[in-house]
């Protein structure tokens, strides 16, 4: 059997739909949270900011992107808007949006801290679902006609007299 994982990511994502896409504002609001990782990366030779490229990664495996290989996939068929929405750039001649491939997100995975990585996307996550509305309250004093139709259902059905409260 497999330890738990001490991490707020796999609790969170289990309780959230998944999304079909995500919307502009859970976007910003994910590279928001990424913006707060360090880059460990040199500077020299950087195509794709470290949030882009970490934003790509999550938002693949949203979409059901369980490999580096499906990620780099699904970066790669993204479509413009969505790849500006994460954060991407266009090619400074072409004009064309460079997705990072699959080599990127492979070392930067490798080489971000994990636990950082882990808190941030899990912050990001649990400000994606829905606030919590309290229960609300009764608005009947006595029970309803249909709670005392399953009490006397009940009761008949166990042999005995009911005891559901009026």
């Amino acid at each position: 059997m497999p330890a738990c994982s001490s991490s707020p990511v796999a609790a969170v994502a289990q309780r959230l739909a998944v999304p079909a896409a995500l919307a502009p504002d859970q976007c910003q609001d994910l590279l928001d949270h990424l913006a707060q990782l360090a880059d460990p990366r040199q500077r020299r030779g950087r195509r794709h900011t470290l949030g882009a490229v970490l934003a790509v990664a999550v938002a693949a495996v949203l979409a059901g992107a369980r490999s580096l290989a499906a990620i780099g996939e699904w970066a790669a068929d993204a479509p413009g808007p969505v790849l500006a929405a994460l954060g991407v750039r266009r090619h400074p001649l072409t004009g064309a949006w460079r997705s990072p491939a699959e080599a990127t997100v492979r070392r930067v995975l490798a080489c971000v801290d994990p636990d950082a990585l882990d808190r941030a996307i899990g912050a990001w996550l649990a400000g994606q679902l829905p606030p919590t509305r309290p229960p609300p309250a009764p608005t009947r004093v006595g029970r309803s006609r249909w709670t005392a139709r399953l009490c006397a259902a009940a009761a008949t059905t166990l042999g005995r007299r009911s005891t559901c409260s009026p």
